[in-house]
């Protein structure tokens, strides 16, 4: 076998090896932000005369283009490009300009002879708030930009995607007394491909090293892939800085939604991931077709997992994709279990994304390294160099996998196979940096998992929820008191993020004052927050968000009046409140929720709770929440290690116990806004009586997942 992204064998066997990567890398590996544009254009964009006649040109020479591309269909080599290394710090060697209407520019052009597109990786991007930076082709038809300092690293560094032609003019442009700042760049990506098809407009291709992807191929938009039209949104191709390059694919995670991770072959892997560029999008707009757009990028990834007898590789981005990218995180299926159909949605050399079918289910083997692979022969399409690491789904449109090894040609599909390391194999390992479980769900409790798109139109739960807490709880009014709300340290925005409670798909909620202002039965008590949890895994949130409490025990949003709405689809789930100093609590089965507000009291009986009459306390007639948890650890105790009767005590001053402070405290027990250790309504005693009044050892737990 031979390495997708490396080479190919030269009589075309059709199969892969995944070899140790020996070349040279001529970059650091630092970090890189997304090259997100902030939008504008280059100085005087569309004028012929807005560059220097004295435009300073840096050369970058190397081996002969028409050498290095015999060398590479010699080698079966293929990639898309080579690296140079280069020294160039742009504000000493580019020429500056005096702006009309301000400020100054620098432009430099980069010159590589013989190349169909170039891309730059800046050793120093150090450039003050306020600046841009455009790069564009000498003949000013393409440019990206602008990229400003947020576009840099904490190390400093950033590469940008490919620009048409062998010259790439930098434009710095700095304000009105800014100083210059710092922008080196060093090193060129030589583009010896034309991917993205520059030259069929231009003619400015010099070589053509002939591996063009087969004619057999399916493009993504055809109507054979009418039903996959969300599924090749999670498929990116990625260009490293050596010249190499893959396929790869968002999928979803059960901890944080929509947080970048990007999942691929080991083989693709070199450690220069934080200068990989990722292509999304790179669809060809009609069914017969071999162009798209290239311009939606990002820049930069960290590896979380990997393992080369999984041949799997889990990155990070730096940054999600946004919502003009329409991206979709791609669901998974880790059981194992035989698929009966399979799908690939791939770049195949570097080529517009296709997609390829197997209408008979997969069968299992082990390749010769110990690999456990899906083995498929495909019925419509085939895969190619390059290709590798693109997912491999199943009929629920799951990832099971992703391509590893075997291509074909357009006559010997039915009769060379192609292999797929599969996801299930690399779910467990020896630890987190060789698996997956830690990154896609750290519960380890889910099997099958849905995609995620984060820009559709949410589907939605509603709940109103009542609960009373014990602390604050006035027996004379049968509500409890809302004295917290007056304080000025009562916090408008919710406080359980900064207590490091981990939201899911919520947090940060704020009240705006006028809220405080209600008073009576529906005044504002204090934050809380509700949990969405699955109905057989209840230590596992679905949705979370920080709500207010009423008085009377509603729970609202922060307007002070709607209901908690979660964007969720309707259906089952365990439903958990938590409060800072009371023991949470949860229902004992799920609650049908919809979109309509379903109520649900979990004071009253009508709603069973795990653990019973041991959940909560009975009051006035009602189930209230377990006050005197101030070390917020799950558990009550008036003495020994970790007791919460101490830290009432340390609150006050640790020394003189008839001391009392006002503010909004983890130990104020009843929610007066004050802390007392003795004396009438002290919060100690509420400990006391929390673990039975009687014996101080006892201790009261949380009936609690």
């Amino acid at each position: 076998m031979l390495d997708t992204c490396s080479g190919f064998e030269g009589n075309l066997k059709g199969a892969f090896m995944r070899t140790l990567n020996t070349l040279l890398l001529l970059v650091s590996a630092g970090h890189a932000t997304a090259q997100l544009a902030h939008g504008g254009q280059p100085h005087g964009w569309g004028e012929h005369d807005a560059l220097r006649a004295d435009l300073p040109v840096i050369h970058v020479l190397g081996e002969d283009p028409q050498v290095l591309a015999s060398t590479l269909a010699t080698t079966g080599d293929f990639r898309y490009g080579v690296q140079r290394a280069v020294q160039i710090d742009v504000t000493e060697q580019g020429a500056w300009t005096d702006l009309q209407d301000g400020g100054a520019m620098c432009q430099v052009a980069v010159s590589s002879p013989g190349a169909v597109m170039l891309s730059l990786q800046f050793s120093e991007w150090a450039i003050p708030e306020g600046a841009e930076v455009f790069l564009y082709d000498r003949d000013r038809t393409m440019f990206i930009g602008a990229f400003r300092a947020s576009n840099a690293s904490p190390t400093g560094t950033m590469a940008t995607s490919v620009i048409r032609g062998d010259q790439v003019v930098i434009e710095y442009r700095v304000p009105d007394g800014v100083r210059a700042g710092r922008l080196s760049v060093g090193s060129v990506t030589h583009g010896l491909v034309d991917v993205f098809r520059f030259a069929d407009e231009s003619g400015m291709r010099d070589i053509d090293p002939g591996y063009q992807s087969s004619p057999c191929h399916n493009n993504v938009v055809c109507p054979i892939a009418d039903a996959w039209q969300d599924q090749k949104r999670s498929v990116a191709l990625f260009l490293r800085p050596d010249g190499n390059g893959c396929t790869g694919s968002l999928v979803n995670n059960t901890q944080v939604p929509g947080r970048p991770y990007f999942y691929m072959a080991n083989h693709c892997y070199v450690p220069t991931e934080s200068q990989w560029v990722f292509y999304f999008n790179y669809d060809s707009p009609t069914c017969v077709g071999n162009t798209g757009p290239s311009n939606q990028t990002l820049t930069g990834a960290v590896k979380r997992s990997n393992y080369y007898y999984d041949d799997f590789c889990l990155l990070e981005l730096f940054d999600a994709p946004p919502a003009a990218y329409t991206p979709y995180y791609a669901g998974w299926d880790r059981s194992g279990a035989q698929p009966t159909s399979q799908t690939v949605i791939h770049h195949p050399l570097y080529d517009v994304k296709k997609i390829t079918f197997d209408f008979q289910p997969a069968t299992s083997y082990v390749d010769g390294e110990g690999i456990q692979m899906w083995r498929n022969y495909w019925d419509s399409g085939i895969v190619e160099p390059v290709s590798s690491g693109s997912p491999l789904f199943d009929q629920n449109k799951r990832v099971i996998g992703h391509m590893t090894e075997g291509a074909q040609n357009c006559s010997n599909s039915s009769t060379v196979h192609t292999g797929c390391a599969k996801f299930s194999a690399s779910w467990d390992g020896v630890s987190a940096s060789t698996r997956l479980r830690d990154w896609l769900d750290p519960a380890n409790t889910t099997m099958v998992l849905d995609g995620y798109d984060p820009f559709a139109a949410p589907e939605l739960c509603a709940l109103n929820a009542r609960v009373f807490l014990q602390g604050p709880y006035n027996t004379s009014l049968g509500r409890m008191n809302a004295a917290l709300r007056s304080l000025p340290s009562f916090p408008l925005q919710e406080p359980y993020s900064a207590l490091g409670f981990e939201h899911v798909l919520g947090g940060g909620e704020a009240v705006a004052p006028a809220v405080l202002n209600v008073n009576g039965a529906n005044a504002i008590v204090d934050w809380v927050v509700v949990e969405l949890r699955q109905v057989n895994a209840p230590f596992t949130a679905v949705a979370t968000r920080s709500a207010l409490l009423q008085a009377d025990g509603d729970v609202v949003d922060v307007d002070g009046t709607s209901a908690l709405s979660f964007p969720v689809a309707p259906g089952s789930y365990r439903i958990a409140v938590h409060h800072r100093n009371h023991l949470p609590i949860i229902t004992e089965t799920g609650v049908a929720l919809s979109a309509a507000p379903v109520l649900v009291d979990l004071s009253n009986g009508s709603t069973a709770l795990q653990g019973g009459n041991l959940a909560t306390t009975p009051l006035d007639g009602r189930r209230v929440m377990v006050p005197g948890d101030c070390t917020r650890d799950r558990v009550v105790r008036y003495t020994g290690l970790d007791n919460d009767r101490d830290a009432v005590l340390l609150r006050v001053g640790g020394t003189v116990p008839t001391n009392f402070v006002s503010g909004y405290y983890l130990e104020d027990n009843n929610l007066d806004g004050q802390v007392r250790y003795t004396g009438a309504g002290n919060d100690r005693d509420i400990i006391l009586e929390t673990v039975g009044g009687s014996v101080p050892t006892n201790t009261r737990d949380a009936a609690f997942p």
